[in-house]
């Protein structure tokens, strides 16, 4: 009995009506109005600045009594006086400034009898990215602590780790860390690093990624290029300069009929590579550096000897139609 799928048409229909209510979904979440809280459901708090009264620190001088030397004056007139003197007495007497929190300078005004704390900074504020020596000195404190009981130090106190301060746990416990993960890739006792030789490859000047290392004409060290297969020096003892030396002499030989100008000029690479392959001779001779004497004067005394080889081919193969 074989299962009879439905019509592609009805899968259509179910699959258009499912976005079309996705759609109408979406749409009614995203055009619904935010909630909007009316103003009569809170009850709105003012906040109102009341100045304090100032009250003056010293009571106004008391008036001298001069009545009993005043002569009698009518009822009516002293009443006209007394309205006529009364805003020039209240306008003598300057009204008393209110106090205030701060200074000019910004900060708080306190009582002549406070003390000052030391360790507060002279300055009004601290200048930024600059240490705080008062914030320095509680983190120093709180991690430090002051331990009260005299200990003095013995000859066993750099063997015996002890808990310490807040300081000295978090350190032992990072080094604890660290040597567990160290244990754990390079072993119980992992060997010391050891500097490795570079690998020896065949020297191709077809697959050479930058030509313009091989050399050309104009600069006159073409010899680069020469197809000749790279040869570690056969020793640093003396041996390797004496084949460059005996090598040379052969090639003069040979082509002693040419002219001397060409020679030199196509000898001269073969006699500065001999140059720096007899230095590194002596270097080796003398009592080179260990390190240099181990990894770098051996290389560089490799390089010498391969070019001056190649410098020899291509001086040989230049002045072959001179003879």
């Amino acid at each position: 009995m074989k299962l009879a799928f439905p019509d592609d048409s009805v899968s259509r229909i179910i699959a258009a009506a499912t976005a079309a209510a996705i759609v109408l979904l979406m749409g009614r979440f995203l055009l619904r109005a935010p909630y909007v809280a009316s103003a009569g459901e809170g009850q709105e708090m003012r906040v109102r600045y009341i100045e304090r009264e100032s009250v003056p620190r010293f009571a106004p001088p008391a008036a001298a009594p001069v009545a009993a030397h005043r002569p009698e004056i009518p009822l009516a007139a002293q009443t006209d006086d007394a309205r006529a003197s009364q805003p020039q007495v209240a306008s003598a007497v300057p009204a008393p400034r209110a106090e205030r929190l701060y200074t000019r300078d910004g900060q708080v005004r306190l009582p002549t009898d406070v003390a000052i704390d030391p360790m507060a900074s002279t300055a009004a504020v601290n200048p930024p990215g600059l240490p705080n020596e008062r914030e320095l000195e509680r983190a120093r404190k709180l991690l430090y602590p002051p331990n009260p009981i005299h200990v003095e130090e013995t000859r066993f106190s750099k063997d015996w780790a002890s808990d310490g301060t807040l300081g000295d746990v978090a350190a032992q416990k990072m080094g604890d860390g660290m040597k567990a993960i160290a244990k754990r890739i390079f072993g119980e006792e992992p060997a010391p690093a050891e500097a490795r030789p570079p690998p020896e490859v065949r020297f191709n000047p077809r697959l050479h990624e930058r030509t313009a290392d091989l050399g050309s004409e104009a600069t006159g060290d073409a010899y680069k290029a020469a197809p000749v297969a790279f040869q570690k020096a056969p020793g640093l003892s003396g041996e390797a300069s004496q084949r460059i030396r005996q090598e040379m002499q052969t090639l003069l030989k040979r082509h002693a009929a040419c002219e001397p100008q060409q020679v030199q000029r196509l000898i001269a690479p073969v006699r500065t590579h001999l140059a720096e392959l007899e230095s590194v001779e002596s270097a080796m001779a003398h009592g080179a550096d260990p390190v240099m004497a181990e990894h770098m004067l051996p290389r560089r005394g490799d390089s010498a000897y391969d070019l001056a080889r190649r410098a020899l081919w291509y001086a040989d193969s230049r002045l072959a139609g001179c003879n």
